[in-house]
């Protein structure tokens, strides 16, 4: 039996790609899952689909850059299920502005959306988690956290920023058994690169592949923490010279 059976689990941007794909992994599992995303009526949609399958699930619409929703989705999960076993930090922005036509509210969007979001829903997380004894936070980084692409300074920025703040959520996290880690995808067939959806599928993941590796990474006992996975196409240039 995986040791998600039962546990709840939080998912941001869960109304489409990973989130989406990780909400129906984890319910899989056993988990109850709680899915947040602006859209409701694809959370509504993607309650409905989980339940039909027998799985528990709550949607609550949420700005991920609001502080104040934040609070009201943590408040909905435990007052719903008691708790919050695992938190995945998956609502993001992609963006390919160069640096000199970038407008600062563009920046600003893309790191309250990408960075600001996670420590939002990381503070709600440790709240709750630390009167346990344990817990989960999985943040969605990027490939782009590594060797960044061209064109996109928020992006990036905005994904090594995350990578910052999962090795300071680790530390912190090691005295009341929180376990905090963060994921890098490649090329997702997602909304939110809509290009990837036209590649062929050899430079392509589906959404399903790398919500299947956060699942992994969560179903491990409690004392231990897969601390960084990385899913990378074997054809693109990332490692080398390209």
């Amino acid at each position: 039996m995986s040791i998600l059976e039962g546990r709840v689990v939080v998912v941001t941007g869960a109304s489409s790609g990973i989130g989406e794909a990780c909400g129906v992994a984890f319910s899989a599992k056993g988990a109850r899952v709680v899915l947040a995303a602006r859209r409701a009526e694809r959370l509504a949609a993607l309650v409905e689909r989980i339940e039909s399958a027998g799985g528990e699930a709550l949607a609550v619409a949420t700005d991920v850059t609001d502080e104040a929703a934040i609070e009201n989705l943590f408040a909905r999960a435990v007052e719903r299920f008691g708790t919050v076993d695992v938190l995945i930090n998956n609502a993001g922005v992609a963006d390919s502005t160069p640096v000199d036509e970038m407008p600062l509210d563009l920046w600003q969007q893309v790191i309250q959306t990408n960075l600001t979001s996670a420590f939002l829903c990381s503070r709600a997380a440790f709240r709750v988690m630390k009167g346990k004894g344990r817990g989960r936070i999985i943040s969605i980084g990027s490939i782009s956290a590594r060797v960044p692409r061209a064109n996109s300074p928020a992006y990036a920025a905005s994904k090594w920023g995350l990578d910052g703040l999962t090795r300071s959520l680790a530390i912190d996290g090691r005295e009341h058994n929180i376990a905090a880690s963060i994921f890098h995808p490649g090329i997702v067939a997602t909304e939110i690169a809509p290009g990837a959806v036209k590649l062929p599928e050899d430079l392509s993941a589906s959404p399903k592949d790398i919500a299947d590796v956060i699942v992994h990474m969560a179903d491990l006992p409690d004392h231990l923490n897969f601390y960084e996975g990385m899913v990378v196409q074997n054809k693109i240039p990332f490692l080398g010279r390209g």
